[in-house]
């Protein structure tokens, strides 16, 4: 029993080394996204992402209006702030004046898969636009360790059936 055991740790050492690559910091953008509301708006930014799914820091947040009544309307905040996280899923909301008008926005990350959500608005006196499209952007090197992680636990199962029946095997003669 203490060989699985033993076997058990080893292979989860293992695992969570290789997995440090996805808690490492990661930077994230999105191009000429659809705005909510009005056609032929778009919206770019970028942000990063420094921590665990169990926190954080979100930083160096940008975001850029193209197209319509918010064309060329350039927001940013480079200090960004602490995330709040629960259950895999870590945010940062925050807002700034512009003009006449205000940005709100609130950032979603899912640190397990890097899937993430921009989530705000944007308003002047005559205008109220939306955006919340959801922006799927996977870390470059996550997937990979994802496979890889996946792959062991196969060959781990493997493994471990294997001793398994090499032992019934060995009782039944």
């Amino acid at each position: 029993m203490s060989r699985h055991c033993r076997l058990a740790t080893v292979s989860t050492a293992f695992l969570l080394v290789l997995s440090l690559s996805a808690f490492a910091d990661s930077n994230y953008d999105f191009h000429k996204e659809k705005l909510n509301g009005n056609s032929g708006s778009t919206l770019s930014g970028s942000f990063t992402f420094t921590g665990t799914a169990s926190g954080g820091t979100f930083s160096d947040i940008s975001l850029t209006f193209d197209g319509g009544v918010f064309a060329g309307i350039n927001v940013s905040d480079a200090a960004g702030g602490k995330a709040k996280c629960a259950f895999g899923l870590c945010s940062f909301s925050w807002k700034t004046k512009v003009g006449n008008g205000w940005v709100w926005n609130t950032i979603v990350l899912n640190v397990n898969t890097g899937q993430f959500w921009d989530l705000g608005k944007i308003y002047n006196e005559r205008n109220w636009w939306n955006f919340d499209p959801p922006l799927p952007a996977p870390e470059g090197g996550t997937e990979l360790s994802y496979l890889m992680l996946s792959g062991l636990a196969v060959f781990a199962g493997i493994l471990v059936s294997e001793k398994k029946r090499r032992t019934r095997t060995a009782a039944s003669n």
